[in-house]
């Protein structure tokens, strides 16, 4: 009796989980940091011909390369993360967060905080 109490006790909540909406958003693409960058805004926005791939590190500064015209940036949950425009994240910054394509106009380091 012991048993089937248990079994019922750890079966319940488990009918109460939500399942995946289809045709709905995905937490898949948005809990991975990524910097990703493309020559310009339409590989970007088309995900085509990736020319640098990094998983941020919190903390760590990541300079852009001359050849970007466009970045994709998922921030994930760090709320604190910040574009600059000088190389080693100096000089003047914007915050971002969450994922979008972004054209680079100008910025030229990301530091995920």
């Amino acid at each position: 009796m012991k048993f089937l109490a248990l079994a019922a006790a750890l079966a319940i909540p488990a009918l109460a989980l939500p399942e995946p909406m289809s045709g709905g958003p995905s937490l898949q693409s948005r809990d991975n940091v990524k910097l990703n960058q493309y020559r310009n805004i339409d590989d970007c926005r088309n995900d085509n011909a990736i020319l640098f791939h990094a998983a941020p590190v919190s903390g760590t500064c990541y300079n852009l390369d001359s050849q970007t015209g466009a970045m994709f940036i998922n921030t994930a949950g760090f709320l604190a993360s910040k574009l600059y425009n000088q190389i080693n994240c100096g000089g003047d910054w914007i915050g971002v967060t969450g994922g979008t394509c972004l054209e680079k106009s100008g910025w030229n380091s990301f530091k995920l905080q």
